[in-house]
């Protein structure tokens, strides 16, 4: 086992490869602008295959994927990583069993964001996600810690739509623009029930926006809480 390194971040990934190509991308982008060109935080990657854990969790089989992600962390303390993070949203919903597994600092996903939400006094967020993070409701509490009072999902005709375009296009690298206008669209149906801001609390969603290409009122919890890791790991 290696000593470790309070800067070196160790991601759980493969949850999709694409999100976690993402994760990396922007640590590096988010690193140069905070620090100079060339200036990239050191990283370690343990990347898990998907398909399995996918299939646990259309069985609602949430212990063993904890297991796997446990057994992911346990690799990174060993490199020598001194905080984790996972790299997908949806595997926050056993975020207490793996931060619980491990004496490394585990930043949650949506802490990032909730600051931010609080900063600028947000109490009613509608999330955009995959329907096994809507359907449960570790973000209401999560994001409740920051002073949020009212989380909105999408009708089960929406978040079907939303999953279809995750699973079958982003989680596979294909970006239509028609999947953001459709996405748009549905943000449109939760501002006019009270949202105050929409969550892309998803590591896929943003994928449609590049270049940071997104309305003021819509928060990238994957941006803040990339550079939440930076900060944790020393880069100013």
């Amino acid at each position: 086992m290696r000593a470790r390194r309070a800067d070196l971040i160790g991601l759980v990934g493969g949850m999709t490869w694409h999100s976690t190509a993402r994760y990396y991308r922007l640590l590096n982008e988010r690193s140069e602008a905070l620090r100079g060109p060339r200036s990239t935080p050191e990283s370690l990657i343990m990347t898990l295959d998907f398909a399995p854990l996918f299939q646990m969790a259309l069985k609602d089989e949430w212990p063993a994927i904890a297991d796997r992600l446990m057994g992911a962390v346990v690799t990174l303390a060993a490199g020598g990583a001194g905080l984790v993070a996972l790299t997908a949203v949806t595997a926050h919903r056993v975020f207490a069993s793996v931060a619980a597994s491990t004496s490394l600092p585990c930043i949650h996903v949506l802490d990032p964001a909730g600051m931010l939400l609080q900063r600028r006094g947000i109490r009613r967020i509608g999330v955009l996600a995959t329907r096994f993070t809507t359907s449960q409701d570790f973000i209401d509490a999560r994001l409740g810690q920051a002073g949020v009072t009212g989380v909105l999902r999408p009708d089960a005709a929406d978040q079907g739509v939303v999953d279809a375009i995750i699973e079958h296009q982003l989680a596979r690298g294909v970006i239509r623009p028609a999947a953001r206008r459709t996405i748009d669209d549905i943000a449109d149906g939760l501002r006019r029930r009270g949202a105050e801001a929409l969550l892309l609390a998803c590591t896929e969603l943003p994928l449609l926006y590049p270049d940071g290409d997104m309305p003021n009122d819509v928060v990238d919890a994957v941006t803040l809480h990339v550079d939440a890791l930076l900060t944790h790991g020393g880069t100013p």
